[in-house]
């Protein structure tokens, strides 16, 4: 989806203004913000979920994760300028780096329910529009990386649900939901939170929730 996102947002560029831009990344916020929140309601011990979110976020920092991301990003968009390699930025962080996916490949190999998939199709697809109307092409590369996460969960997804308990799925859900908010606070440029460095959660959560008394 962010490729057909980013072929529209390329041809209608000069059309999208950049209040326009700005109007709908606040929009993109306020969903992000509301998808944590629903995200967040599925915890099943919100201490694990927690403890998870202070050690990936330790753990990602000594990777220095979003750091190492963010110099690629700067690469990419050094063709253009410092904003378009901070929107490449902000969309790898929107696009891969949310549970909401994963949960609905997940979903989708589970039990063939396409509803959380669809929504965040639909938000990357918009998304992608007005990212590609800031910085061009760039944005359509990220459905690489993109397609590749989805579809390895998707393809996993019959051969790890054995091993999945609902409480994992509940606080896997409840870990993207914090990311989710971190995303928020991103996409609107009020503060840049470091999300990527707490890729290392979405596997921790796993075993302290299997393992949390």
């Amino acid at each position: 989806m962010p490729e057909m996102g980013a072929a529209i947002g390329c041809f209608f560029r000069k059309y999208i203004s950049q209040r326009l831009q700005d109007n709908f990344m606040i929009y993109f916020s306020t969903i992000s913000t509301a998808l944590g929140v629903q995200l967040l309601g599925r915890v099943s011990n919100l201490s694990a979920v927690v403890l998870t979110f202070l050690l990936g976020g330790l753990l990602g920092h000594a990777l220095q994760i979003d750091k190492r991301i963010g110099s690629l990003a700067d690469r990419s968009g050094s063709h253009q300028n410092q904003s378009a390699s901070s929107v490449i930025l902000v969309a790898f962080t929107l696009f891969c780096a949310s549970t909401s996916g994963i949960l609905g490949a997940l979903d989708l190999g589970f039990s063939g329910d396409t509803t959380l998939l669809i929504t965040k199709a639909t938000m990357d697809f918009l998304a992608a529009v007005f990212f590609a109307s800031a910085c061009g092409w760039s944005i359509a590369i990220i459905a690489i990386p993109l397609g590749i996460i989805l579809g390895a969960f998707y393809l996993l997804s019959t051969q790890i649900s054995p091993y999945l308990s609902e409480a994992m799925i509940g606080n896997f859900s409840a870990y993207g939901g914090f990311i989710q908010f971190l995303n928020a606070l991103r996409i609107i440029k009020l503060k840049d939170p470091p999300v990527l460095d707490l890729l290392p959660g979405m596997i921790l959560i796993f075993p302290i929730t299997y393992f949390w008394p």
